[in-house]
């Protein structure tokens, strides 16, 4: 694959790379670049995590990189998932695996754990010089990679250690490039910043956007207003049924006209249109019948206009996510053990 081949892929669809000279200096090094994407595994995988991000890893593999999926158990103890039970946190990342596996991510991609790097005394002597080498106000900030705000470090401190460890991580794996969602931002750019002072190597960090969650909230903030598993019946899981699939959709934000936030639309730009191309909505005959759009920008564009009802839009996702978790449901049914494992942790809570 030529050099422009592979940026483009590394490229299509994120919202940022910081920064793209580098990317293509990175590219033009030759060898196998290394990358990862760091993940707390805390509950049932939603489609953002699943296609968003899964596609973007096969897109890095695809692209010459060697990828790493980093399960951080502990950084999500600190974060207080799962009741900070790091038995069921190991649990999780088993199924998170699956999820990834479910979705049909290539078999050369890395799972390692933050587990196997808490253990090293090396790895916390990083740790140590990333908060030497940042102050307070500048780690308090980062704390949003986190989903909370900068006073809750007040209650717990060791919410103070969490942004140094991710930097920490990225120096530890040796890596050339940091994928996350937009909302992991801020510990990519404690990384390039301290980097320097450190005499550690500089990362391409790699961002992609964010869905929206189903319900609208927090539309004026993409990153307060994302999806999240932790709130089950304002995101899509990998795990819904057809019906439940339905349903949340069927109820979800989607005012006419409006295109901005709009979490139908982003799961049409972000997972559907990626995946399958285009997107067919299915419409009686006596308003026109079915009708396809062979682009988002077009599909966006009639649905600005009044042309498209929400609906319509909305039939034609969820006959979409139905069409692309299908198979997702079917590994689910031949390997249920990690899945199974997790209900009943989540269930006992």
């Amino acid at each position: 694959m030529a050099i422009d081949e592979r940026a483009d892929r590394v490229l299509r669809g994120t919202e940022e790379a910081v920064t793209r000279p580098e990317l293509r200096a990175l590219l033009d090094r030759g060898g196998t670049p290394r990358a990862y994407v760091g993940l707390e595994p805390s509950g049932l995988m939603h489609i953002g995590t699943a296609f968003v991000i899964g596609s973007k890893v096969t897109d890095l593999v695809e692209s010459g990189f060697h990828a790493i999926i980093y399960l951080a158990d502990w950084h999500a103890y600190i974060n207080d998932k799962l009741g900070g039970n790091l038995d069921a946190l190991r649990v999780c990342a088993e199924y998170f695996k699956d999820g990834f596996r479910a979705v049909g991510l290539p078999n050369a991609v890395e799972y390692l754990y933050a587990n196997e790097f808490v253990q090293h005394p090396e790895y916390w002597q990083n740790v140590i010089r990333v908060s030497k080498a940042a102050t307070v106000a500048r780690i308090r900030r980062a704390l949003t990679i986190m989903g909370r705000k900068e006073e809750e470090a007040d209650l717990d401190a060791s919410m103070l250690i969490y942004p140094a460890m991710q930097v920490a991580d990225i120096h530890w794996m040796d890596l050339d490039l940091a994928l996350g969602g937009m909302d992991q931002r801020h510990a990519h750019m404690l990384y390039r910043d301290v980097a320097p002072k450190l005499g550690w190597k500089q990362v391409v960090a790699l961002h992609t956007p964010l869905l929206p969650a189903l319900d609208g909230g927090g539309r004026m903030d993409l990153i307060a207003g994302k999806m999240s598993k932790s709130r089950p019946d304002s995101s899509i899981l990998l795990t819904d049924s057809p019906q439940e699939v339905e349903r949340k959709i069927s109820k979800a934000f989607c005012p006419p006209k409006e295109t901005k936030g709009n979490p139908i639309l982003e799961m049409a730009r972000l997972i559907l249109f990626p995946r399958r191309g285009k997107l067919m909505i299915p419409r009686d005959a006596k308003f026109g019948g079915d009708v396809v759009y062979d682009s988002f920008d077009a599909l966006a564009k009639a649905y600005a206009s009044g042309e498209l009802h929400p609906k319509d839009l909305k039939a034609a996702v969820i006959a979409g996510l139905n069409q692309e978790l299908g198979p997702v449901r079917k590994y689910f049914e031949a390997h249920p053990d990690n899945l199974n494992a997790l209900l009943k942790i989540l269930q006992a809570r």
